[in-house]
């Protein structure tokens, strides 16, 4: 859950490198995060 809370609770200072460095080491964070907000954004 360490890359959905840098998202969820630092969204506007989002660091981009950060981010990409996340993506190629916690990818499944990223997908499981994803699945969340695509289920959210469906209600």
């Amino acid at each position: 859950a360490g890359f959905r809370n840098v998202l969820v609770h630092g969204y506007l200072d989002v660091d981009v490198d950060l981010v990409a460095k996340l993506l190629g080491e916690s990818l499944d964070d990223f997908e499981e995060f994803a699945g969340h907000l695509e289920r959210w954004l469906g209600e």
